[in-house]
């Protein structure tokens, strides 16, 4: 974590976010300026950076350990501001989506950065691997779907549609990824398969 941030959950009291603080489902997560919190969702699920004045809402947080594998079901909002991710690869079963204000995107095994700031100049979405399948309102109203997929990293904007990334661009995000990945503690050793469901504890690391 660098500089401030606050959370709430399920519209409570706001409380100033510390490194190591403990967050579920019904969490809303605000950063200051020039401020960033790395959100480690567990083993599965992967790491989170919400960027500099951004709100970040977790809705869904579980894990379902089957025995044969774990399906995690992740429901994220990006209502305002920008993440970065680097979600690991998922069972068939798992469900990760990111739901921000003019789509909701499916991601699998996947790095890169969501961006929901209004009047950005930056992309709406980057992805420098994995896949994306983005259901997103056109600028014309109509509501399409389409899949993106990377290497080569790629961008996507509702005006221009998928197309390759900057360098620059590409650059900034695997900075912010790796960074983020390499803040984040070791997962704790996995107990033995059961049939569970729980929810994923992500915590704030320190960087």
């Amino acid at each position: 974590m660098t500089g401030s941030a606050v959370w709430s959950t399920n519209g409570g009291p706001v409380m100033p976010l510390k490194v190591g603080t403990v967050l579920f489902s019904g969490t809303t997560v605000i950063t200051a300026t020039n401020s960033t919190v790395d959100l480690v969702l567990g083993r599965s699920a992967g790491v989170v950076r919400v960027a500099e004045s951004s709100t970040l809402s977790l809705d869904s947080l579980k894990l379902i350990n089957t025995g044969a594998d774990t399906k995690v079901e992740v429901q994220l909002e990006l209502p305002d501001g920008e993440m970065y991710f680097n979600v690991n690869k998922l069972s068939k079963a798992s469900r990760y989506e990111i739901k921000m204000p003019t789509g909701v995107a499916g991601i699998r095994g996947t790095k890169g950065n969501f961006n929901a700031r209004p009047n950005s100049t930056k992309p709406r979405i980057l992805l420098l691997e994995g896949t994306v399948i983005l259901a997103h309102t056109t600028p014309s109203g109509q509501m399409v779907t389409l899949t993106m997929k990377a290497p080569p990293p790629v961008t996507f904007e509702p005006s221009e549609g998928v197309k390759e990334a900057a360098p620059a661009a590409v650059t900034v995000a695997v900075a912010q990824v790796d960074s983020a990945t390499k803040s984040a503690p070791s997962p704790p050793q996995a107990p033995p398969p059961k049939t569970t469901t729980q929810p994923v504890e992500p915590v704030l690391s320190q960087h």
